[in-house]
Order: structure tokens, then sequence, then C-alpha cells
């Protein structure tokens, strides 16, 4: 082989390989099937439990746990909508700062968690006591009446406040 013919094929090769390095992650794209697009989470998919927590203290941890036969997200209320007491008006709010780093996701059997704060210690805001919370997975559906297992709790209205969905418990009672 000449050393021209060699100079080409080395030549060929290095523009194929950037072709390749340039075009592989579209053309690898491209030949993968489409990945299966994950509904939002149902209330009529899940099982919700809630129940006292000995730390820490003034927490319930709410857990919805996926009794379908397919994996669901979070992804139309990053949140569940909570309603303490019969006269609220708008749901409970959400922890600032408690958002996970990506849409909490539960396969068939798993669960997601979230934590509510009641109370605070050093406030005197007057409260009620109540042993069932009402919970919602979206805005357009009725709200699900479930038991706090260790209850009645007593509830802040003004400090109350209840974390995004999480994947395990201990980060839902965290804040």
């Amino acid at each position: 082989m000449s050393k021209k013919t060699v100079k080409v094929a080395v030549a060929s090769l290095i523009a194929a390989g950037a072709l390749a390095a340039t075009a592989g992650p579209a053309l690898a794209q491209a030949t993968q099937p489409a990945a299966a697009k994950i509904a939002p989470c149902t209330a009529s998919a899940l099982k919700f439990e809630a129940g006292t927590v000995s730390r820490p203290i003034n927490h319930v941890l709410i857990k919805a746990t996926n009794t379908s036969k397919k994996t669901c997200d979070f992804s139309a209320e990053t949140y569940p909508l909570l309603r303490l007491h019969k006269d609220q008006q708008a749901v409970t709010p959400v922890v600032d700062g408690s958002e996970p780093q990506a849409v909490v996701t539960i396969a068939p059997g798993e669960s997601a968690y979230a934590g509510l704060t009641l109370s605070a210690a050093d406030s005197s805001e007057k409260g009620f006591k109540t042993g069932k919370i009402e919970v919602a997975v979206d805005r357009d559906t009725a709200l699900k009446s479930v038991t706090v297992k260790g209850g009645p709790v007593f509830i802040q209205p003004g400090v109350a406040k209840v974390t995004y969905w999480q994947d395990n418990p201990a980060d839902a009672l965290l804040w």
C-alpha cells in the first residue's frame, strides 16, 4: 500500500469517526423505541394512609400507595391537596424548598410520601383537633377522607403546611 493510499484511508476513518461522534446521539435516539408515557396518578389508583410520627413532633406522614397495575406519577399535582377542616377555603400550603429534583413516580405496589406540619411549639395561634384529613391528587377530583392513625391531632391552620410528594418517608419528614 502506498503512503498516499494510507493517508486517504486514515483521513476517511477520521472523517467517519467525526461524523459518528456528531450523529451518534441523534442516530441512537432514532433507533431506540420511544419511552412509554406515564400517566398522572389518580385517586382511584391510590390508597391513602396518614399517621402521627414520633419525630419530628407535630407532624403527620401521608402515604399514597399505587394499587393499580400501571406506573403513575405526580405530574398533575406535585403535592397532596389537603383539607384539614370543613370550613377551610383553600388547600393547605406547600412547604417551600421541599420540591424533589424530579417528579415522583410510583410503580404498582410502591408508595410516595408527604409530610404535614400540624402546629408550632412556639405559636400561640388557636387551633383545633381532628382525627381525619381529606386528600386529593388532582384539583378536579373529590377529596378522600383519611383517618389519622395515632390521632386525633392538634392543628394550627396558619402553621399547617405539606411537603411535595417524596419517594421516601425520611425526605417527607425533613421539613
